[in-house]
């Protein structure tokens, strides 16, 4: 079995590995749990952004142990790799080695492969540019495109050391470069569709997600701190967007009003974008089959709240999301993989990133320009996208937070 600080070193260890992968702080205390059962050990976890300290309740000593973290990936595949030796310390003992050997295993497995990597970042841009209503083949053709390119830029900046907030800045950047030319060349109302399909892949929603989540447990420092990366990232996203289409001569592109796909054509995109979005969080493929079944259900209840009982966006975007939450959290505790990357990839195209864009576009014109209609229409923006996120996470993470509840009822 292992002397007791060994097994402690090796359950902090795992706890580390799920959440520098994207799992949930819910699920990755479960886990610690877990792991405490299996091994015969009385531990406590002690969640932070930068760090996790294990604390030995059963030691008179009070002796802790500390392991630096750094929560801005999500590979599904790892997780789910871990939560397999996890799950079977639930029931009855594990032996230490196993632990370690899973732990090993799940380090060594690596992200999609840059060209099935690639090829995804190109469907999922397509996909959304259908969802948002573009009427020209080329159009998609051209934000599917532009979505390839930023996919293999992402993976050479990666490479090269670049973090998540540089390769996200760099594909925001050339998408509104090759943008500006698709918006220059004439190619109809939704021209637009090139450069913002293509950074709109760029979200970190898992992130958002998983803040979300933290906050309903009144983990408020994680769980601002969560939400505070994915605002530098969507910044960084938006202020590389400005520079891409100012340097290809155009306009900041904003969604068109009015463009609206068929209840058919939306569901098979919707389920296409839930897809690619899988391979983005390395999901083993046995998997992906749930986003996507999600994702056209939550679509399909989107649509007709907009269109056939006339909601607003929030209150469309709640309702779609409170049917994904229903959905997939049972799954995501029966399968233990993270619920932010299986619920994120189903809605994805959910998020009002012209929105958030609008609004980066909006703040830098104030400081040049500070017109009152400017402010207004900026300020508009901001609401609007405030209101569509807090109905987004609220649908999300509602449904799995009473199922958290639940569990941990019956746990106790």
């Amino acid at each position: 079995m292992g002397s007791p600080a060994s097994a402690s070193s090796t359950v902090l260890d795992v706890a580390a590995m799920l959440q520098n992968n994207g799992q949930s702080t819910g699920m990755t205390l479960a886990a610690v749990d877990r792991l405490n059962n299996g091994l015969d050990i009385s531990t406590t976890l002690i969640p932070s952004w930068q760090s996790l300290i294990l604390t030995d309740s059963g030691d008179d000593t009070g002796a802790a142990q500390a392991v630096p973290v750094s929560p801005t990936a999500v590979n599904i595949a790892r997780v789910a790799a871990v939560m397999r030796v996890v799950d079977t310390a639930e029931d009855g003992p594990v032996g230490l080695d196993e632990v370690r050997r899973a732990l090993h295993e799940a380090a060594s497995l690596p992200v999609s492969h840059p060209a099935l990597f690639t090829l995804a970042c190109a469907g999922g841009a397509g996909a959304l540019a259908v969802i948002f209503g573009a009427d020209n083949p080329t159009v998609v053709l051209l934000a599917a495109l532009t979505g390839a390119i930023g996919g293999m830029l992402r993976r050479v900046a990666g490479h090269w050391g670049a973090g998540p907030l540089g390769q996200a800045f760099l594909a925001a950047t050339v998408s509104g470069f090759v943008g500006a030319l698709a918006m220059n060349a004439h190619l109809g109302a939704g021209s637009a569709l090139v450069a913002l399909c293509a950074v709109l892949i760029l979200v970190p929603g898992p992130h958002i997600l998983n803040g979300a989540l933290d906050l309903l447990s009144a983990r408020i420092g994680l769980g601002m701190c969560r939400i505070g990366w994915a605002a530098v990232i969507l910044v960084g996203i938006g202020v590389g967007l400005l520079l891409g289409v100012q340097l290809g001569g155009a306009p900041f592109p904003h969604l068109g009003t009015g463009m609206k796909t068929p209840l058919p054509g939306d569901v098979i995109a919707a389920g296409v974008a839930a897809a690619c979005y899988a391979v983005y969080f390395s999901m083993p493929y046995r998997f992906i089959l749930w986003p996507v079944a999600a994702g056209m259900l939550a679509h399909a209840g989107h649509w007709v709240a907009l269109s056939v009982w006339h909601c607003g966006p929030a209150t469309a975007a709640l309702i779609a999301c409170l049917i994904v939450g229903a959905a997939l959290a049972p799954v995501s505790h029966a399968l233990r993989i993270p619920f932010a990357g299986i619920g994120f990839a189903s809605v994805v195209s959910l998020v009002p990133g012209s929105y958030v864009l609008a609004t980066v576009d909006g703040v830098v014109g104030l400081v040049g320009d500070p017109a009152p209609q400017l402010l207004a229409t900026t300020a508009s923006s901001a609401a609007t996208a405030v209101a569509i996120i807090a109905a987004m996470a609220a649908g999300l993470a509602i449904p799995i937070h009473v199922r958290d509840v639940v569990v941990n009822r019956r746990r106790r």
